[in-house]
């Protein structure tokens, strides 16, 4: 079953087929909103496939679907957490020395060290931490809505990633006790400020990776029958695929984050933690112009994002999260 947010006021449906069916309509007991939904457990999960599997609801086609997310979700995104990603970050060079400005392999290599995927696994895990950032903002971005290129991007990215979602409060969370916390799956675009901004100095606020709209998430939340650490995740850019992996890949797994996070945080219902992304966007595919010296602003742009382009992110039981890229309204 996959659970959506449609029609203008944002209420819960769950999508089969080539229908939605809105699931406060079919049973009244059920709650109109994803927050209580949520909140309400398994056995809300159990009556919204009986209502389901009555019937009736509207076509696909015709509902206006948002992003399965709460008010003011609070995201937890991983970082560096597949391997050939964070080589390809770091300008396609696996050492620290040809990359000096890449903090992809921060605290990996040493300078003049040659890393291969295998030894950004074995050192990523040897560090015994999960990294990672937040996104913070009002409403997340949902399927078809356009998103507009930040002030501060000379170069703009993707990033097509899995995200789980959380179904009660969470605080310290043991990494065997995870499934018990996990209430379903998304996908999630990680838009990304790269090049000229230099928000990566600490204390930042990390503005390249958390602005408003930087996150699409949808189209649905898978809540049946899925394992979040063999799920395929593939991105299409203007129906040209850029990344295809799986969760498969993952250095640090979700239930690890989970414990990791919950520690000293907690977690509450709607809350989102990100896999981290594949190989394949454009910061990990490109390289240096002819001539260049600088990285990362001296990277070929070809595969960086401009206004107009199209991206998809796409896993089978989830759906697909489509985005267009705008020049940002004045």
């Amino acid at each position: 079953m996959r659970i959506v947010v449609f029609g203008p006021q944002l209420r819960v449906g769950a999508w089969e087929g080539e229908r939605v069916v809105d699931l406060n309509a079919a049973d009244p007991s059920l709650p109109a909103g994803l927050q209580a939904f949520i909140e309400a457990g398994p056995a809300a999960l159990e009556r919204a496939r009986a209502a389901l599997a009555s019937g009736g609801g509207e076509p696909a086609s015709a509902a206006k679907l948002h992003a399965p997310a709460v008010y003011r979700p609070r995201i937890a995104c991983a970082a560096g957490n597949f391997a050939i990603h964070t080589l390809g970050s770091s300008s396609g060079r696996a050492s620290a020395a040809e990359a000096p400005e890449s903090k992809a392999l921060a605290g990996l290599a040493e300078p003049g060290q040659t890393l291969s995927a295998e030894d950004v696994v074995a050192k990523t895990r040897e560090r015994g931490r999960p990294r990672g950032f937040w996104k913070d903002f009002a409403l997340a971005t949902g399927p078809e809505d356009e998103v507009p290129i930040p002030d501060r991007a000379a170069l703009f990215d993707y990033e097509g990633e899995l995200a789980v979602v959380i179904g009660k409060r969470a605080k310290d969370v043991k990494a065997e006790d995870a499934a018990e916390y996990i209430w379903g799956l998304t996908l999630l675009n990680d838009w990304s400020i790269r090049g000229a901004d230099k928000s990566r100095e600490s204390l930042s606020l990390n503005l390249s990776k958390n602005f408003e709209g930087s996150a699409s998430v949808g189209p649905a939340i898978q809540v049946d029958g899925f394992d979040p650490q063999d799920t395929p995740v593939q991105v299409r850019v203007n129906g040209h695929v850029r990344q295809d992996y799986s969760s498969r890949d993952m250095i640090f797994s979700f239930a690890e984050y989970l414990e990791y996070l919950t520690k000293d945080l907690v977690l509450l219902p709607g809350d989102m933690i990100s896999g981290g992304s594949g190989a394949g966007s454009a910061i990990d595919s490109s390289r240096l112009r002819p001539g260049g010296q600088k990285w990362p602003d001296d990277l070929e742009r070809d595969l960086f994002l401009k206004p107009g382009d199209v991206v998809e992110v796409s896993s089978p039981g989830i759906g697909t999260l489509r985005n267009r890229v705008v020049a940002k309204r004045r």
